[in-house]
């Protein structure tokens, strides 16, 4: 190890402890409530029934909505896993943290909530269904026990009863020391594609008549074969997806109603802060994209947030404001009793602070999803993807929304005509002034996170692309080929 190496990792180390030790002075001596945060990968707000959709895909997510607060307006970080994770766990925004498209791995000398809750005397667990939150990004940094429940091989059982998640927080909860407080945090990858569901949820949403070949030939799509000939998938296809995708929502939302009955048998349904939250939503056939690649679309940003709260103090109630993910950090610290550290664009506690402030999501150059394509199909394809080879930033203010990109290839949405971001009034006379607006908004949140990062040093002299997913074990290449990351 370099000396250069081993001082940056001693100043890391020190200054998440002093941090720790910082919290730790301004921490409450009440009653501290256990958290419990779910994670449901790929879900769009706009497929839960409780957000407006017409379809009963949630029944157990839309009794937690009446338990708890919901917030109409909650967005993530990012459109992919690693980012939008690493700004829940450390309420830093990722052109802060580091973790993205560009870097896949949460470094730094950032705090996590699990540190900073088990510098608390909480004992803190996590199950991730996801090979992409866990030991290799870096996101199981602070968890006392940390389960990588995707490496169960066996064939799930459609049993909601029976899911590596549940059985894994089940018996961390009956090993709980007495009176100890915990954090745990479970990832579950449904919805994430294939759209997959077992019965009954498969045929849920589908139309009786739907050609068995058809939904076998439809599973077998992916971004990597859209992406080369967009021609490829066909209208009837994409609903066919979007059918098989609300099944595997309605699959995901018996989990959690599994899961909250294990937390309500375990008595500690009534002391536990119960976060159910996103990673980021997902495009089928939206705005010419398919799955959560390439964009920062709401579609692919939007995500639900519900918080129940301990003993059902606020049941019912409905925020308007836009918050983010971000916002969690400090959320769950302050019910905790503990003053989260504070940055110049960390989160904010959105229980306590109810006023209305920009929402920003950052996308950057796309190496993660250059994993799915070889080096010939990426040349021989070029006019295709040199579109998508950039930087996204986006900023939403009141009923605006400007998308920036490092291409130049800027869009502003009037989310209160236009909701569905379809008409591009960038660039447009009428809309200049708020463009200007939106802009220096943005330049002010790169400019508070000290400048734009350097693009990776192959990158800036063209003369090759790394890898993000080097060195996988055979287990975890399965796993995120089955997933559609790598080839």
């Amino acid at each position: 190890m370099s000396g250069r190496l081993r001082v940056g990792r001693l100043t890391a180390v020190f200054a998440r402890a002093l941090v720790l030790a910082l919290a730790g002075c301004t921490a409450s001596t009440g009653p501290r409530p256990n958290v419990l945060i779910v994670v449901i990968d790929t879900l769009r707000a706009d497929r839960v029934s409780c957000y407006g959709y017409e379809r009963p895909t949630t029944p157990h997510i839309d009794a937690l909505c009446a338990r708890g607060v919901r917030f109409e307006n909650a967005s993530s970080t990012s459109s992919w896993t690693v980012p939008a994770h690493a700004s829940l766990f450390t309420g830093l925004f990722p052109i802060l943290h580091g973790a993205t498209q560009e870097h896949v791995r949460l470094t730094g000398s950032a705090s996590t909530l699990a540190e900073i809750l088990g510098a608390h005397g909480y004992a803190t667990f996590a199950a991730s269904d996801n090979p992409l939150v866990g030991p290799r990004t870096g996101l199981d940094r602070g968890f006392d026990t940390f389960v990588e429940t995707w490496r169960d091989n066996e064939e799930r059982d459609p049993d909601p009863y029976l899911h590596p998640n549940l059985g894994a927080v089940t018996r961390f909860l009956a090993g709980l020391e007495p009176d100890r407080p915990f954090f745990v945090f479970a990832n579950y990858i449904e919805p994430h594609g294939p759209y997959a569901p077992p019965e009954p949820h498969r045929s849920q949403f589908l139309s009786p008549d739907t050609d068995p070949a058809l939904v076998r030939s439809t599973l077998r799509r992916n971004a990597a074969g859209y992406y080369l000939d967009p021609g490829s998938i066909s209208a009837r296809e994409f609903a066919v997806l979007n059918d098989l995708y609300d099944g595997e929502v309605a699959r995901v939302d018996a989990l959690v109603g599994a899961l909250v009955d294990s937390l309500e048998r375990s008595g500690h349904a009534d002391d536990t802060l119960l976060v159910i939250t996103s990673d980021h939503g997902e495009n089928i056939g939206d705005h010419g994209h398919f799955r959560h690649v390439f964009s920062l679309y709401r579609t692919t940003v939007r995500i639900p947030l519900i918080l129940i709260l301990p003993d059902g103090r606020r049941a019912g109630e409905v925020r308007s404001e836009p918050v983010g993910l971000v916002d969690l950090f400090a959320t769950v610290l302050r019910q905790c009793g503990i003053e989260p550290p504070t940055g110049a664009i960390s989160g904010r506690d959105i229980l306590g602070d109810p006023g209305e402030h920009p929402i920003f999501a950052e996308y950057y150059y796309p190496l993660q999803v250059l994993d799915l394509f070889s080096p010939d199909a990426l040349e021989a394809k070029r006019e295709i993807f040199e579109p998508y080879l950039h930087r996204l930033r986006s900023v939403e203010a009141g009923d605006w929304r400007f998308v920036w990109s490092s291409s130049g290839r800027h869009a502003l949405f009037d989310l209160a005509r236009d909701p569905e971001e379809l008409r591009n009034l960038a660039g447009t006379p009428d809309s200049a002034e708020i463009e200007h607006r939106l802009r220096a908004l943005l330049d002010g949140f790169v400019e508070r996170a000290g400048g734009e990062p350097p693009l990776p040093a192959e990158l800036q002299s063209n003369s090759g692309r790394p890898a993000a997913f080097d060195d996988l074990d055979s287990e975890s290449a399965r796993r995120l080929r089955e997933l559609g990351y790598i080839r």
